[in-house]
């Protein structure tokens, strides 16, 4: 298993959009739920959110579509989108988007699918694919073994993995399974295999 360093900006988008998951719903104490059944309680067309410091944006976020089924404690987002503006709200920072996203308000979990991508502008620096799941308490991100992942930094470094494990606090992720990665110096790049 490989270890890579995350760069600070991608680390902070993933976090904020852990932060607008858990904003939208306050935690209650109940076991761990099931996905979502039957007919939300309500249902929010256009949703959208901004977060707003000293008067700045400095945040913002929109979804085509977000259900909300009390019972069990779930919020299914569709075609979520959203924008870290930073501190100062001149420029986006980090964006992310996902087609769909299961938030857990007991636990503040989340299940990501569709197509899923955190971007740092910043650091010219991403994650793209199709199945990932937040674990709120350990604050880490993980992707089915079979799963792959996409990380690109700049034009000049591309890791392609399986099964990938990150962990915020520490700012690193790994791969379970399968890695290749291209890096280019000039005109020609270098392919990387695991265990090279």
């Amino acid at each position: 298993m490989r270890l890579f360093s995350l760069r600070a900006g991608l680390t902070v988008s993933i976090l904020i959009l852990a932060f607008f998951l858990a904003s939208c719903a306050a935690p209650t104490a109940q076991d761990e739920v099931p996905a979502a059944e039957g007919n939300p309680d309500v249902t929010f067309f256009s949703f959208s959110r901004e977060e707003v410091e000293n008067g700045i944006v400095v945040f913002t976020a929109k979804a085509v579509k977000a259900e909300y089924f009390e019972d069990q404690g779930l919020l299914v987002i569709h075609g979520v989108e959203f924008s870290d503006m930073g501190k100062d709200g001149l420029k986006q920072v980090s964006t992310g988007e996902a087609d769909k996203v299961v938030y857990h308000e007991d636990t503040g979990n989340a299940e990501f699918s569709g197509y899923v991508r955190i971007r740092s502008l910043a650091e010219e620096a991403s994650f793209e694919t199709d199945s990932l799941s937040y674990n709120s308490s350990t604050q880490t991100i993980e992707g089915p073994v079979g799963n792959q992942v996409v990380v690109k930094v700049g034009q000049d470094l591309i890791i392609r993995g399986a099964g990938l494990f990150a962990d915020i606090r520490a700012k690193a992720f790994s791969f379970r399974n399968g890695v290749t990665g291209t890096i280019s110096t000039g005109t020609t790049g270098t392919t990387v295999r695991e265990g090279e």
